[in-house]
């Protein structure tokens, strides 16, 4: 084991995603129901209200039903578990891989599309997690706004940012920027 290291100044001490994991497994998270690790700290998301829970299943049918007709090695998931080494496991409401999950993490080369509900989260699911997800690679993620009833897409991840953005209102027909042939109609969400 390594000496701790001297500080002047306290700091927080981050859990990687094996601490996560780790305390996870053990039950240390069951009193808050579902959490997130968000650059190494542990995050308490807010319960599903009924703006978000409709439009995430309405969404994932048709980002599913659009994946099994478009290309057999495409996925369409709800929930699942990514680890973006070496500080986050967030829990996206929607993503696409490109194999099915063989641990119990889903690796961030896995994943080619992301998507969060944003009903409360929008300034959090448009800042830090678009930087994250950017940082990890990830080709696309899309922010469904319930408030303004727009879909907010980036694509061409950066260090920080992605560097192509445009907003899509509810209702028109949403055309992936970075998975060829995937497009969802949007009416009725």
């Amino acid at each position: 084991m390594n000496a701790p290291i001297a500080l002047d100044v306290p700091q927080l001490a981050k859990l990687t995603v094996d601490d996560f994991v780790t305390l996870d497994r053990a039950g240390a998270f069951e009193q808050y129901g579902k959490t997130e690790l968000l650059d190494g700290v542990v995050v308490y998301v807010n319960a599903q209200y009924a703006s978000h829970y409709t439009l995430k299943s309405r969404l994932y049918r048709r980002i599913a039903d659009a994946c099994d007709g478009l290309d057999p090695a495409l996925f369409a998931w709800t929930e699942g578990a990514i680890q973006i080494r070496p500080h986050a496991v967030p829990e996206p409401d929607i993503f696409i891989t490109t194999r099915e999950p063989d641990e119990p993490l889903i690796g961030a080369d896995m994943v080619r599309l992301v998507v969060e509900i944003a009903s409360t989260t929008l300034s959090t699911d448009l800042g830090y997690k678009a930087r994250l997800y950017a940082r990890a690679g990830i080709a696309e993620y899309w922010v469904a706004d319930t408030a303004r009833r727009v879909i907010h897409q980036l694509w061409s991840p950066a260090i920080e940012t992605y560097e192509q953005r445009r907003e899509i209102a509810l209702g028109s027909p949403l055309v992936a920027a970075t998975i060829d042939g995937l497009a969802i109609d949007t009416g009725g969400l």
